[in-house]
């Protein structure tokens, strides 16, 4: 994901078009606070890169159990 600032934002919106339209989300700051994501509708596989769905693999090994729901939930949604 790109971060970009407000004022960034302002000044290069052509760029920003290019970049979604690549199909990578941006980062929006205002003042060094994440402000907003902004996602691109389409997208070259159809699937956001950091799809939490799509992480879940990378935190169950074979060698260990099975993720709990709980887990699973954590991960998806946060908290």
């Amino acid at each position: 994901m790109k971060t970009i600032s407000t004022s960034q934002l302002r000044s290069r919106t052509r760029s920003l078009v290019r970049t979604l339209e690549n199909g990578t989300a941006v980062s929006l700051t205002y003042r060094s606070h994440k402000l907003a994501n902004i996602w691109p509708l389409k997208l070259k596989n159809g699937v956001r890169a950091d799809d939490p769905l799509y992480r879940l693999h990378r935190l169950a090994h074979k060698s260990e159990k099975p993720l709990t729901d709980r887990q699973m939930d954590r991960s998806i949604y946060g908290a």
